[in-house]
């Protein structure tokens, strides 16, 4: 069954118009890509399995926390999974204030507040999830290592890091040293990649391993990129 819902994780839309999302998202001068993830969420399978897993595995009084947290879609989709406890920090306030008008649309009050998720200034306590899809690899001079050595203080004992990577197959796709928009131009115009870093199953071992956690769940998510989705818990429990 899992193997089903996470191969096409269906339910996973938010009841907005698009009209909606593209006029408050003009109104808050969000970046665009901000509208375009929250109307077309169900396709991202890299964003919808993690929070799936969240809905189907822990209890709805689960502290959830997403640093980089954009718009809150993905607090927002929990929210109306019966989550109560979901909080999230993003650096950009235009994005934070269209969460607060996508917060009012859907009747759901998230705790959200302006923070760099990489060197945060305000860690929450207590946390039985940190969610983290669709940023971290976008940045330069990030790592998943980084990122769980800042983030591991604020889960609980039997906490969980629910997260995607971008795979390391990705090394062997040609002109993946270049952004995927510069493909057709020449080579002396190109960007650097839009993704930093690529991961393997065995290196989230080892990184699991390394701040003593455990892979619950993984899949292997056959999307351009390819990507892989997982959630660790502490080892021994």
């Amino acid at each position: 069954m899992d193997y089903l819902r996470d191969r096409w994780p269906l339910g996973h839309s938010l009841p907005v118009p698009l009209r909606f999302l593209k006029e408050t998202g003009s109104q808050c001068d969000s970046p665009p890509w901000h509208v375009e993830a929250v109307a077309h969420r169900t396709p991202r399978r890299h964003v919808c399995i993690p929070c799936g897993w969240i809905a189907r595995y822990l209890p709805q009084d689960t502290p959830v926390f997403e640093p980089g947290c954009g718009s809150g879609a993905n607090l927002l989709w929990l929210a109306l999974k019966g989550f109560t406890q979901l909080s999230g920090s993003d650096i950009d306030p235009r994005v934070l204030h269209f969460s607060e008008h996508l917060q009012k649309y859907l009747g759901h009050s998230l705790e959200t507040w302006q923070d760099n998720a990489l060197s945060p200034t305000r860690l929450p306590e207590n946390q039985g999830a940190i969610l983290s899809v669709n940023w971290l690899y976008h940045l330069p001079d990030t790592s998943l290592d980084a990122f769980m050595e800042t983030y591991r203080p604020c889960l609980k004992p039997d906490g969980v890091f629910v997260f995607d990577v971008i795979s390391d197959r990705y090394n062997s796709v040609p002109n993946n040293r270049y952004h995927t928009e510069d493909w057709r131009k020449p080579e002396s115009q190109r960007r650097p990649s839009e993704y930093t870093f690529r991961l393997s199953h065995a290196d989230v071992e080892g990184l699991a391993r390394k701040h003593g956690f455990r892979i619950l769940r993984h899949t292997l998510i056959h999307s351009r990129p390819q990507r892989y989705a997982y959630m660790l818990g502490r080892a021994g429990l």
